[in-house]
């Protein structure tokens, strides 16, 4: 199918034929493996299409491809040479607090980001966290049983892996990625979420780079999204996810979910160098959300801008609740 096709009528290139039910076998992840296998090669030919003939985007397209667009489909959710069922990890830290607060990691399996996630649970309990934890290394969220399909929509797995602490009893969730370890106790960001409903840092439009979005976007997912959105996205404040929080007792939390699906269910607003981030910024944009927009500057910071012998004890000293570390 050629890239008019899939964009003029609404088919989501990652969608996978595969059953709906809300648990897997072995055998089910062997064959789902298999099926991403082959559908990555059936969609390689549209990503290349995408890119520009201008080459004005900044980043290489092997690189859009193998890091944001189909590292999905070649993601391992089982080790085929030691096939265990992936199963959703539920750990107690410390006391476990009011049984209402919990952090969410998911990570693929062979890869740097399942040896970091090891990491994560001796970090909380190392600052004093009181509270749970979730962790699913393989597999694919799927607190519903409809999510599976969307196992190759890029970065989609953030919503879904907070929705299976939702699931199970939690109210207030904060997703962490893989390389974040705690330095400082983080039980303050769980209060944060009482009083904003939602958490995460925002950037001003191109903060990094001017006109960004050209250079980090598929010009057509730029034409397609605006289009969706009524409104040229380029200008919106930007939602970073490397900590972000949702609190589930929200209605306006309960609308942005249901937003969110149906951006998954399109599966084309994730063509880009940072899939989930930008279509998360589209909706939260969105007049009804910009009361969650708040600098929460202290929620993490990344390994290289700290001192490169301890950066542990000087993001600590600083006062972030995370550390990310280096690939």
């Amino acid at each position: 199918m050629s890239i008019y096709d899939y964009f003029l009528m609404n088919e989501n290139p990652f969608l996978m034929d595969i059953e709906e039910k809300e648990a897997y076998t072995v055998e089910d992840y062997v064959t789902i493996q298999e099926k991403m296998s082959k559908h990555s090669k059936k969609i390689e030919s549209f990503i290349d299409s995408l890119y520009p003939e201008t080459r004005s985007l900044l980043v290489p397209l092997d690189e859009f491809k193998n890091r944001r667009c189909i590292r999905a489909l070649n993601s391992k959710i089982i080790d085929m040479s030691n096939p265990v069922l992936p199963e959703v990890k539920i750990y107690k830290v410390g006391n476990g607090g009011d049984e209402k607060n919990c952090f969410v990691c998911y990570t693929t399996l062979l890869d740097d980001r399942y040896s970091a996630s090891q990491t994560m649970l001796q970090s909380l309990e190392d600052v004093g966290f009181n509270g749970y934890f979730l962790l699913l290394n393989g597999g694919f969220p799927n607190p519903s049983g409809i999510e599976m399909k969307y196992v190759g929509v890029p970065y989609s797995f953030k919503i879904f892996m907070m929705l299976e602490a939702k699931k199970r009893g939690f109210e207030k969730v904060i997703w962490l990625d893989a390389a974040c370890y705690a330095v400082n106790n983080p039980n303050e960001l769980f209060n944060m979420l009482d009083e904003n409903e939602v958490l995460y840092r925002t950037f001003p439009p191109n903060s990094f780079e001017t006109d960004s979005y050209s250079k980090y976007c598929f010009p057509k997912m730029l034409e397609y999204t605006n289009k969706l959105m009524g409104r040229n996205i380029a200008g919106d404040m930007y939602v970073c996810m490397i900590v972000f929080g949702l609190n589930f007792k929200s209605k306006k939390v309960t609308q942005f979910i249901n937003e969110y699906y149906k951006m998954v269910e399109l599966g084309l607003p994730f063509l880009t160098f940072f899939p989930e981030e930008i279509v998360t910024s589209s909706i939260m944009n969105k007049p009804e959300y910009k009361f969650s927009f708040n600098d929460r500057r202290l929620m993490y910071i990344h390994e290289e801008y700290l001192n490169k012998n301890d950066a542990k004890n000087d993001a600590k000293n600083r006062g972030y609740y995370f550390c990310q570390r280096c690939y």
